[in-house]
């Protein structure tokens, strides 16, 4: 039988993205994650008459996941599949640094 140890347990106390999970935890306490402030910057000028953006880091503040919520004009007559193509070629280079993305696109009802 193994022993336990602090040693043995130093792996368990790693997020996915190998971040302690005391980082992972800080998210309670702060607004917007720099991954959040980040992909929402990128969004705004690939999607410049986009009415609402959302980002949400879905992975506990370590930035493995996110969800998107955006509304924009450009997503107009598209399908929805051509819609999520944009926004997954908008963060092209974010999204190298994810594990999964979750996206919701939307047209203004006015």
């Amino acid at each position: 039988m193994a022993a336990w140890g602090p040693a043995a347990a130093a792996p368990l106390l790693r997020g996915s993205r190998g971040l302690p999970l005391w980082h992972c935890a800080q998210r309670m306490f702060a607004s917007q994650t720099e991954g959040e402030l980040k992909v929402t910057q990128v969004l705004k000028e690939k999607f410049p008459r986009a009415t609402a953006i959302q980002v949400t880091d879905i992975s506990g503040g370590c930035g493995a996941m996110y969800e998107i919520k955006i509304e924009s004009e450009e997503f107009k007559e598209k399908r929805t599949v051509q819609q999520h193509q944009m926004v997954n070629q908008a963060l092209k280079e974010e999204i190298k640094g994810m594990h999964g993305l979750r996206i919701f696109t939307s047209v203004p009802k006015c």
